[in-house]
């Protein structure tokens, strides 16, 4: 399924491959999350904790089944992630949260937000990074609004370490954001506590997509009378990425996709892209997605005389509407496109500003091994079996292409490699359902 639609419609940041607009115009941006404030909701029950179960293996089998009709459709996907409500209780009684030494002088959201011994910690934290991750902001007065809400924890002391060991062991956490929270030691449910005392949490929150300076926009809230703050945000970013099994470790782009030019016989390696819901960020499911394409390719040759486009690549990243994150993106190609060809930042549609990040490529291990960008080392191995990302181009173009290549001293494409996260099996399952 394919949108064509006028060009004055539509203009691009920068030169884009085709996206399903059918598809995406139906998406709405990722709600905000509303992590909970109060979490002791009954004398005998106190939360201090919630996580978001995930399934990498439930859900690539639901977009497996999803796509095995039709792997030229785009699919929504709907995770439907669950989130912990507090039932209303009269003026319940909260835990005390962390006692910090010396306090503000007056209780006073002002004093809570001037206090030095926030700033100095979370200052002192964005200097000391855990291993494997990366500082992305630090010391804001915001906590994020980012892309697939996982839960979060409290934590007793501000120690990111405690906070990146527990998102590395979390099924698809990618970063974390830690910082300083004014909760009321009451619920405010009632006009005999309607602005109760406060008290201090030190908040640990988990994403699968990354927080940045730029989705950290949740400056508190109000409750009744009652108003929660946040200082000391930090937010921080793992640097590696789970690689989809029989696939090359993930190339990360930034801020950019792949917008590949027509090959050298003109012709065009682009298969198309699929559209996740709201959900997970999790390239695993791109990887089905380009697996059932070539399976659905091998197993319907095309007429005589045509090629048969099989994916052996992709590109997955987060397309984001006006700054709000709306979906992960998988773009699918026949050969692999080194990342100096992730000239695509987004694009315009009407008023409305679509841009990319988190965006990662893969290659196929076995078919994605050789492609018309490393032909120079074709002629050293004549006598070995054509490998099925070039076997659509005749001998001549091919044998013309590496000439080409050895002439003129292009040297072979290389790309940088990320590291492979464990992945931990979780027990919720995640229900894919194929666009009509």
């Amino acid at each position: 399924m394919r949108s064509y639609i006028a060009a004055a419609a539509l203009a691009a940041v920068a030169q884009a491959q085709d996206l399903d607009w059918d598809a995406i115009l139906q998406l709405t941006p990722v709600p905000d999350v509303s992590i909970p404030v109060v979490y002791a909701t009954a004398p005998a029950t106190t939360a201090t904790a919630t996580t978001i179960s995930y399934s990498s293996q439930a859900s690539a089998a639901a977009v497996s089944s999803a796509l095995a009709a039709n792997p030229d459709d785009s699919f929504p996907l709907d995770s439907a992630l669950a989130r912990r409500a507090a039932s209303p209780t009269s003026c319940q009684v909260q835990p005390t949260g962390v006692t910090l030494g010396p306090q503000a002088t007056d209780d006073s959201v002002s004093a809570f937000l001037a206090y030095p011994s926030f700033s100095a910690t979370a200052s002192s934290a964005a200097a000391a990074v855990p291993s494997g991750y990366v500082n992305t902001f630090f010391n804001l007065a915001a906590s994020n609004n980012a892309y697939g809400y996982m839960g979060y924890t409290l934590l007793t002391d501000y120690d990111q370490q405690k906070c990146a060991d527990k998102c590395t062991k979390i099924n698809g956490c990618q970063a974390f954001n830690i910082y300083y929270e004014r909760d009321p030691t009451a619920n405010p449910d009632a006009d005999s506590c309607k602005n109760p005392p406060s008290t201090t949490n030190i908040k640990c929150v988990f994403w699968s997509g990354p927080v940045s300076s730029d989705n950290a926009n949740n400056a508190g809230q109000w409750r009744n009378k009652f108003q929660v703050v946040i200082a000391g945000s930090n937010g921080y970013v793992n640097k590696s990425i789970a690689t989809p099994v029989g696939y090359n470790a993930g190339v990360f782009l930034g801020n950019a996709a792949i917008n590949a030019p027509l090959d050298c016989t003109g012709d065009d390696s682009f298969l198309g892209s699929r559209q996740l819901g709201n959900g997970v960020f999790d390239a695993n499911l791109c990887a089905i997605a380009c697996n059932e394409q070539a399976d659905y390719a091998r197993r319907h040759p095309p007429a005589a005389g045509q090629f048969n486009k099989i994916c052996t690549f992709f590109n997955t990243y987060i397309l984001y509407k006006n700054g709000q994150a709306l979906q992960q993106s998988c773009a699918l190609y026949d050969q692999t496109w080194s990342q100096s060809y992730a000239k695509n930042t987004g694009y315009y549609y009407g008023s409305d500003k679509y841009t990319v990040g988190f965006s990662y490529t893969f290659s196929n291990k076995t078919d994605g091994a050789t492609t018309l960008t490393t032909l120079g080392a074709l002629q050293k191995r004549q006598a070995a079996a054509t490998p099925t990302a070039i076997q659509k181009y005749a001998g001549s173009i091919i044998s013309s292409a590496c000439a080409l290549v050895a002439t003129s001293g292009a040297a072979v494409t290389s790309t940088a490699t990320a590291a492979a996260t464990t992945v931990y099996v979780a027990t919720s399952i995640v229900n894919a359902v194929a666009s009509p």
